[in-house]
């Protein structure tokens, strides 16, 4: 079957799995304050009781803005009352800028560090409100940029520290999701500044984060951007290095930074080491390229397709949808998924953690533009 074929096939079903994913995330996904619940069951219930994390708020936004895109008018109302509920109960807790880092069930701060993998996902969260029409995600956005330049960023190479109060390792994943929220930004608005701060992101992909002779992305450092001490140091996650490739491609097609053979070595890489006997991808390696967690969530297949794409190996992209349709998505309940296998294939997850939608929504998405692309209306 022809690559364009096998693409329409997988979005095809992945349609049919949205109508579903839609409605029930729609109507459970949301606690009566306005905010999103951390986890569902198996059945589709919530868990009431487990904390908030503000980058799982985030993230959740961008998927119901995603929803309202898709003409699901009642995640409208829903998406406006979430935003106001994480702004009242997240930002500028203790009189202090900057997204606090977790919430308790009743919207109590559990802990207030502002870390900066959870000001990226709300960057990216505000981002998705905004293009769903609400009027004050901007100006929560131009706040959250604001406390980055000012609290997080180094001035000496524009790389973001560890939150405040700032700790290490230093990790490079705050750096892919900032740069992603200000793709993210450039697209819906065109504005140079987004492009600009992409751009100082990329830079320190390439001068800090990145080994060019191994083709390895770096997980974990010490504060002057050596590999932090073993085992950190030692981290490579096959996930991050397919993120990173589609990131990387995204930033070349508006006229950023050219590292698109940057981009291809991580992917091959990642294809070279990071994937088990059956085809998906595992959580974790060395650097030396052996399996040290070959168990495999969800989100490094989601990440994978979407490196498959932008590197051309559509027919690859599209198996691995269908795959992954079959067996991550073979719950009883449709509209959910199972979070992780281990290395024989049973399943280890006994919830379905919200902040997997994400990952799920913007690589399905991906595969439904490129079929679309190759099967037009």
């Amino acid at each position: 079957m022809a690559a364009s074929e096998l693409l329409k096939q997988a979005a095809d079903r992945i349609e049919v799995w949205f109508s579903h994913a839609w409605p029930l995330w729609i109507d459970r996904g949301l606690d009566p304050k306005g905010l999103f619940y951390e986890q569902l069951d198996f059945s589709g219930q919530p868990d009431e009781i487990v904390s908030r994390r503000m980058r799982v708020q985030g993230r959740q936004l961008y998927t119901f803005s995603r929803a309202v895109e898709a003409g699901h008018a009642a995640a409208l109302p829903r998406l406006r009352h979430a935003l106001a509920s994480i702004e009242t109960y997240g930002w500028g807790i203790d009189a202090q800028p900057g997204w606090i880092h977790l919430l308790g069930p009743d919207g109590s701060p559990q802990d207030t560090l502002r870390d900066t993998y959870d000001q990226a996902f709300l960057l990216f969260g505000l981002h998705g409100a905004a293009r769903a029409g609400l009027p004050n995600a901007r100006q929560l956005a131009d706040h959250t940029l604001a406390f980055i330049d000012t609290s997080l960023t180094e001035p000496s190479d524009g790389s973001v520290r560890e939150g405040v109060p700032a700790s290490l390792p230093r990790r490079s994943n705050p750096h892919m999701h900032l740069l992603e929220a200000l793709l993210a930004w450039f697209e819906l608005t065109g504005e140079q500044q987004f492009l600009d701060r992409a751009n100082r992101i990329a830079d320190v992909f390439a001068a800090s984060l990145f080994d060019r002779a191994s083709g390895i992305l770096g997980e974990f450092f010490t504060a002057g951007f050596q590999l932090a001490p073993p085992p950190m140091g030692e981290i490579v996650e096959p996930g991050h290095h397919f993120e990173w490739s589609w990131l990387l491609y995204r930033l070349a097609g508006f006229d950023g930074r050219d590292l698109i053979e940057e981009a291809g070595a991580l992917h091959r890489w990642g294809l070279a080491h990071g994937l088990g006997s059956e085809g998906y991808a595992v959580d974790e390696c060395d650097r030396s390229g052996h399996q040290t967690r070959p168990s495999r969530r969800i989100w490094p297949q989601t990440e994978l397709i979407k490196s498959c794409l932008v590197n051309g190996q559509h027919d690859a992209a599209a198996r691995l949808s269908l795959a992954v349709l079959d067996t991550y998505f073979a719950t009883g309940t449709q509209g959910l998924w199972i979070d992780q296998f281990d290395q024989a294939g049973r399943q280890t997850s006994d919830v379905v953690p919200a902040s997997t939608f994400y990952h799920i929504v913007v690589a399905f998405e991906e595969v439904l533009r490129y079929a679309r692309s190759a099967h037009p209306a």
